[in-house]
């Protein structure tokens, strides 16, 4: 099968990346090498899977398995479904709840990077986001009374974990968690160990832009174009990778105007209101997880703050656009720009 076919994956619910995946091989691998891609609806979102393998079945088996661990985890962590952990501690009658093991780890991680953040990523801004509407007529965005009323029970140190009884407790019944800034990360994660697992010679799997790959047989890397954040369907560069993670928090996929100012889902959990600093943050990290989180922190955080605050993580790479338009980088970003 070619292999030299381009693909564009668009984000669908926030933070778009557009991906043009340029699959470069000899005819020595094109003869040995069979690609399977195959898109699913998941998580309120396109997940797509590509793999690269020696066997036609073997890839297909593998994309399937992945994508049953990703709906697992959207059944977990989906505070809508009635079913899942999540909704049973936001709709809580006592302040603590028996909660599964997995879903206690993703919320220590998250509260670890709340800690490093100082409160720029939250993912008990849940509470908040229920006062944004972004489908229908006549959008407007929530008044002050409103997110003051919610803003108290807001903060990751509302929430405390005890491991040895699998409980999750909180210090009242109002505060809210959502998972959205982390768990498609994690679920792309998990899918991607899934398919190394079975020892497959390529893949590359993106949840709405959640994206991660596994190193091509052939040695070359995967190239992700990134969207332009004001111009739709314009990329704004060429990233090359081999092995890791590529997300993109920004402030133009969800989002209304409002008397001239861009009303959108990325809140600062500390005002409740729209983080205003920058129009997208695009992360690389070993992970997708990290990168999901950190871009979202990244973006309230800000530029300053956030330069100074990534050096805690040598293994990570940022650029930011301002809302003027400009860019800044960290020192090790410009390597992955293609054709440099």
């Amino acid at each position: 099968m070619n292999l030299n076919k381009i693909y564009t994956v668009f984000k669908v619910i926030r933070f778009t990346i557009i991906l043009y995946l340029f699959l470069l091989s000899t005819c020595f691998y094109q003869n040995r090498i069979v690609q399977i891609n195959e898109t699913r609806l998941l998580m309120g979102t396109v997940v797509e899977i590509t793999v690269l393998d020696t066997s036609e079945v073997a890839a297909k088996t593998a994309i399937t398995d992945a994508f049953d661990e990703i709906s697992r985890i959207s059944a977990v962590f989906y505070e809508g479904n009635p079913k899942s952990p999540i909704y049973a501690f936001n709709h809580r009658t006592q302040n603590e709840i028996v909660m599964p093991s997995e879903v206690l780890g993703l919320v220590e991680r998250s509260m670890d990077i709340s800690k490093k953040m100082d409160g720029a990523f939250d993912i008990t801004v849940g509470g908040l986001l229920p006062l944004y509407r972004f489908k229908g007529d006549s959008l407007v965005p929530p008044n002050q009374k409103d997110i003051q009323a919610v803003l108290p029970f807001v903060g990751f140190n509302h929430l405390v974990i005890n491991f040895a009884e699998n409980i999750l407790s909180c210090n009242n019944r109002k505060t809210q968690i959502g998972t959205g800034a982390v768990a498609k990360g994690y679920a792309v994660d998990r899918a991607i160990e899934l398919l190394n697992s079975r020892g497959v010679k390529g893949a590359i799997i993106n949840a709405g832009g959640d994206l991660r790959v596994l190193p091509r047989m052939d040695g070359k890397r995967w190239r992700v174009g990134i969207q332009h954040p004001r111009n739709r369907g314009e990329m704004l560069d060429v990233l090359e990778i081999c092995n890791g993670a590529i997300t993109t928090s920004g402030d133009y996929e969800k989002f209304f105007m409002y008397q001239e100012k861009r009303i959108h889902h990325i809140l600062d959990p500390k005002t409740g209101l729209p983080a205003d600093s920058c129009q997208s943050v695009t992360i690389i990290a070993p992970k997708a997880e990290l990168a999901d989180a950190l871009a979202t922190g990244m973006f309230v955080l800000g530029i300053t703050k956030g330069m100074e605050f990534i050096q805690q993580f040598p293994e990570v790479e940022a650029m930011w656009i301002r809302t003027d338009g400009k860019r800044f980088e960290t020192s090790g970003f410009g390597k992955y720009y293609a054709d440099k």
